[in-house]
């Protein structure tokens, strides 16, 4: 038997290609367009985990498919672009409560200028112009837990094999 002493292996730490989200409901994406004040809508999902490591990527597929109840806090804006802050996200099924894993709060982008990406909703959240208060006012969004794939093409900085 040959021991192996002072081994040191190298964990890495594969990154997947695409997204975990939130996609919203036919019903629930209409009522975030009908706040859309600019030229790209977008209004259609909230991003749990992008490109997610593979230990996040086990822990949302288990969820796949899974119904979820979407609370809105406010609507934030600035001149570039605009979403809801979101409340509070819940498994339908146990009322578990669901987090968003990336950095920064759970979001919908409602809606963005020419030029920039839903992303940006990011920034705005820390100094925006415009808000609005609308845990009284708004009804709960609904909609299903979905890997979105980036349609198994690579970024032209992205070397890892395409899962």
């Amino acid at each position: 038997m040959i021991k192996l002493k002072n081994l040191k292996m190298k964990h890495y730490t594969k990154m997947n290609n695409g997204y975990y989200a939130v996609a919203l409901d036919r019903k629930s994406c209409d009522v975030v367009k009908r706040n859309a004040t600019m030229d790209v809508v977008v209004s259609n999902h909230i991003t749990l985990a992008y490109k997610p490591n593979n230990k996040t990527f086990e822990k949302l597929n288990k969820l796949c498919g899974k119904k979820v109840d979407v609370y809105i806090k406010e609507k934030r804006a600035n001149k570039n672009i605009e979403a809801f802050w979101l409340n509070g996200m819940y498994l339908t099924e146990t009322y578990k409560k669901l987090k968003r894993i990336d950095k920064g709060p759970a979001h919908i982008t409602i809606s963005h200028k020419k030029g920039f990406k839903s992303g940006d909703a990011n920034t705005m959240f820390k100094n925006p112009t415009y808000k609005q208060d609308l845990q009284t006012e708004m009804e709960y969004l609904q909609g299903k837990i979905k890997w979105i794939s980036f349609n198994n093409k690579k970024e032209n900085n992205d070397n890892r094999p395409i899962r």
